[in-house]
C-alpha cells in the first residue's frame, strides 16, 4: 500500500502539549506492562511446574491467585495507553486493527476465556483437584492475546506491509519481525515471573509448604529467569537484524544521545545476568533476587522508551511521520491526572493490603 493511502491525520488537535502526552503514554503503558508481565509470564510459569513438580511446590496455585486480580489490573491500565497511542498514532493504529478485524475482535473472547479459565483452576485447586487443563489453556489463550498485539502493534509501525496483509490476514503473522518481538515479550515475561516466583518464596514464605519444596520453587523461578535471560539476549540481537535496514541506518545517524537506550539496555541486561547467576540459591541470597527485581525494573524503563522512540523512526523511514497538531487544555488533563493518581494509589494499597493481610491462627481465610 503506497504511503500517500495512509489516512490523514486529524483535524482535532491533540487536546494538551505533545510532550505531556508522549510521557504519560510512557508512564500508563509501563504500569500496564507489569501486570502483563505478571499475567503472560505467571500463566506461562505455573504450567511448565504442573509438568516438573506437581503440586508439592504449589507454582500454578500460586500464580493462579494472583492472577485473579492481576489479571483485571492489566486490561484497566491498558486503557489509558491504549486512548493516547489512539490520539497520538490513530492514523496508523485504527488502520492495522481494521486490517486483522475479526483477530482484533476475538481477542476480547480470548481474553474472556483465559479469565474464566483461571477461575475454574482456582475453584479446582481449592477443592484440592488437579487443574493443569485449565492453567494452560489459560496460558495458552494469553500468549495467542500476546500475538494479535505484537501483530497489531507491527503493522501500525510499518504502512509498507497493509497491502499483502490487506488481501491475507495471516501474514501479519508470518514476518520475521513479528516473530522476533513476539519472542521478545514472551522471554520478558517469563524472565519477570521467575524473579518474581523467588521474590515471593523469600519474603513471604507459604505456610504449610514444606521447606526443602521452598526452596527448589524458589531455585526454580530463577533458573526459569536466568535461562529466558539468556535467550532474550539472543532474541535482542535477532530483533535488531530483522528490523527494516531504513530504520536502522536512520537510527544510527541521529548520535549518540539517540542510541543511548540501546547501550543502556545491553548493560542491563547483562547485570541482570549476572545477579540471576549469582543468586541460583535464593534462600542463601534474598539480596541477590531483590536486586535482579531492581534490574528488570530498570531494564524496562529503558526498553518502553527505546520502543517509543523506535515508533517515530518507523514512521520516518516509512516518509509518514507528520508533527503534531496541539492545543493545550489543562482542565481535562488535570481531570485525568488527579484521577489516575487516585486510582493508581487505590491499586497500590490494595495491593500491599492483599500481600501483607493474613488472617491469626486458627482464623479461617475469608
Amino acid at each position: 500500500m503506497p504511503v500517500e493511502t495512509v489516512p490523514a491525520e486529524s483535524v482535532f488537535p491533540v487536546p494538551g502539549a505533545p510532550a505531556v502526552v508522549h510521557a504519560l503514554w510512557l508512564l500508563t503503558f509501563f504500569l500496564h506492562l507489569v501486570f502483563v508481565n505478571s499475567v503472560v509470564g505467571g500463566s506461562l510459569l505455573g504450567g511448565l511446574s504442573t509438568l516438573v513438580s506437581g503440586r508439592g511446590w504449589k507454582v500454578a496455585e500460586l500464580f493462579v491467585e494472583l492472577n485473579s486480580w492481576a489479571i483485571s489490573l492489566a486490561i484497566t491500565f491498558g486503557v489509558a495507553p491504549l486512548l493516547f497511542v489512539q490520539l497520538l498514532y490513530g492514523r496508523f493504529f485504527y488502520t492495522a486493527s481494521a486490517l486483522l478485524p475479526w483477530i482484533w475482535l476475538g481477542m476480547l473472547l480470548m481474553m474472556a476465556a483465559a479469565y474464566y479459565l483461571n477461575y475454574i483452576a482456582k475453584f479446582r485447586f481449592a477443592a484440592g483437584k488437579g487443574a493443569a487443563l485449565a492453567v494452560w489453556g489459560s496460558a495458552l489463550l494469553f500468549l495467542g492475546v500476546t500475538a494479535i498485539q505484537v501483530a497489531v502493534n507491527l503493522l501500525h509501525l510499518r504502512p509498507e506491509l497493509w497491502t499483502s496483509v490487506a488481501t491475507d490476514p495471516m501474514a501479519a503473522f508470518r514476518y520475521g519481525e513479528f516473530r522476533a518481538r513476539f519472542l521478545h515479550f514472551v522471554l520478558a515475561a517469563l524472565i519477570f515471573a521467575g524473579i518474581l516466583l523467588a521474590w515471593i518464596s523469600v519474603r513471604r514464605p507459604e505456610k504449610g509448604l514444606d521447606p526443602l519444596a521452598l526452596k527448589a520453587r524458589a531455585a526454580f523461578g530463577m533458573r526459569v529467569a536466568l535461562v529466558a535471560t539468556l535467550f532474550q539476549i539472543a532474541d535482542g540481537l535477532w530483533l535488531l537484524g530483522a528490523m527494516p535496514r531504513q530504520v536502522l541506518r536512520l537510527w544510527m545517524r541521529q548520535g549518540v544521545l539517540e542510541v543511548l537506550p540501546l547501550l543502556l539496555s545491553i548493560i542491563l541486561s547483562f547485570g541482570l545476568l549476572a545477579f540471576l547467576v549469582a543468586a541460583q540459591d535464593p534462600m542463601a541470597n534474598p539480596k541477590r533476587v531483590r536486586n535482579a527485581l531492581e534490574f528488570f525494573g530498570a531494564t524496562m524503563i529503558v526498553m518502553v522508551g527505546m520502543r517509543h522512540q523506535l515508533r517515530n523512526l518507523y514512521h520516518e523511514a516509512a516518509k509518514a511521520a507528520d508533527p503534531v497538531q496541539s492545543r493545550a487544555e489543562w482542565g481535562g488533563f488535570l481531570l485525568f491526572a488527579l484521577t489516575f493518581a487516585l486510582c493508581l494509589g487505590l491499586t497500590i494499597c490494595a495491593v500491599v493490603r492483599s500481600v501483607k493481610d493474613r488472617p491469626p491462627e486458627g482464623e479461617p481465610v475469608a
